[in-house]
């Protein structure tokens, strides 16, 4: 069945606020019918398309999105393009969400893909453009998911720009975690939508853990030291680590491990921690690049994290091996070079950049 269907149909039924079991008794059908309809695993009989359609108030057409699914397979090939450029790239990702911007100017995932481009690029550079776009998405009718995005550039980017001020303003915009739809949305359903709530949460939380932690360890303005600093990134580490069992996770999110890891061994090095705490994290860090190679597209099943798409790696999937292979230039590993285990390491990655997959 096609994902952007059984997403319409799950969509329309929030919106009405009325049960399966309810659709069910108008369409005479049972409401295990209606639960696979929206979860993608069957499709409702042609001949029922128009009683669905009049229950809801729109046309077929509308609700077979015939224009949006033309419109979301575009916006896939633009996402896969982007997809496609080396991490570093960011200038060309950038003329890439433009261009899909001309094209598709009303699309919310577009804009929330240019404004974190726009902001991934140069947040100085273009502060005005990241604050126009986020206030567009702001005013408008997208979810709150985009809005809450939104926000969060838009402050991030006035605090960067010196404005504290304004980043204040717009922080005190957004909902407090404990009032978000997904929290609430746990505390009222009682069937299978409250393990996508869960694993959506779950993945949001985990995602924002990371990036906190990476402004405290790059902060200069905190006055607990680097103990601390790493102490934190071992947490987030732990948490990574208990939710995502095996590392399955996507190749994005492979790269948080990797940077984790490879942090605690920076960290570990400037302690003097000892030389088996440095090798641990690396070595687990050239796991985490190796695993990115073969990552396929799937939907993980994992207790918290139920529901998650993992779309497969991209072409180009040696980003991290190449990452970590300049990483392990960084001066405060030199102690180490002359230590086998590091030798091992580094003949690994180039092993690894001239074998083809």
């Amino acid at each position: 069945m096609n994902a952007n269907l059984a997403e319409k149909l799950k969509s329309l039924r929030k919106e009405k606020n009325i049960s399966q079991e309810k659709l069910a008794q108008y369409l005479n059908v049972s409401f295990q019918s209606v639960s696979k309809w929206e979860n993608g695993n069957s499709c409702p009989d042609i001949s029922l398309l128009p009683a669905i359609a009049r229950y809801y108030g729109i046309t077929v057409d509308e609700l077979l999105q015939v224009e949006n699914i033309n419109e979301k397979m575009l916006f896939d090939e633009y996402k896969m393009k982007a997809w496609e450029l080396h991490r570093n790239n960011m200038p060309g990702k950038l003329e890439i969400w433009l261009d899909a911007y001309k094209k598709m100017p009303n699309n919310i995932e577009v804009k929330e893909m240019l404004l974190s481009t726009y902001y991934d690029t140069d947040r100085v550079k273009y502060c005005d453009e990241i604050i126009d776009i986020g206030v567009e998405i702001y005013n408008s009718d997208a979810p709150n998911y985009y809005k809450g995005q939104a926000i969060a550039l838009i402050a991030k980017t006035y605090a960067r720009n010196g404005n504290f001020e304004m980043a204040e303003k717009w922080a005190l915009r957004s909902f407090q975690i404990n009032h978000c739809q997904e929290v609430i949305f746990s505390q009222i359903l009682d069937n299978d939508e409250l393990i996508e709530q869960v694993g959506f949460f779950t993945y949001w939380v985990t995602k924002e853990l990371f990036y906190m932690a990476m402004g405290i360890i790059e902060s200069n303005k905190i006055s607990r030291g680097l103990e601390y600093k790493l102490n934190v990134l071992k947490t987030v580490l732990d948490i990574y680590e208990t939710f995502y069992k095996n590392d399955d996770m996507s190749y994005e999110d492979i790269l948080k491990l990797y940077i984790l890891h490879k942090d605690i061994a920076y960290m570990e090095a400037g302690l003097n921690s000892g030389e088996n705490m440095v090798k641990k994290h690396l070595s687990r860090a050239l796991e985490c690049v190796k695993k990115s190679l073969h990552i396929k597209e799937h939907t993980l099943s994992l207790p918290l994290l139920d529901g998650i798409f993992v779309p497969a790696a991209p072409e180009d999937n040696k980003q991290w091996v190449r990452l970590m292979k300049a990483d392990l230039d960084d001066p405060r590993l030199d102690r180490y070079r002359k230590s086998k285990w590091f030798s091992d390491i580094t003949v690994e990655l180039d092993n690894i950049l001239i074998t083809n997959n």
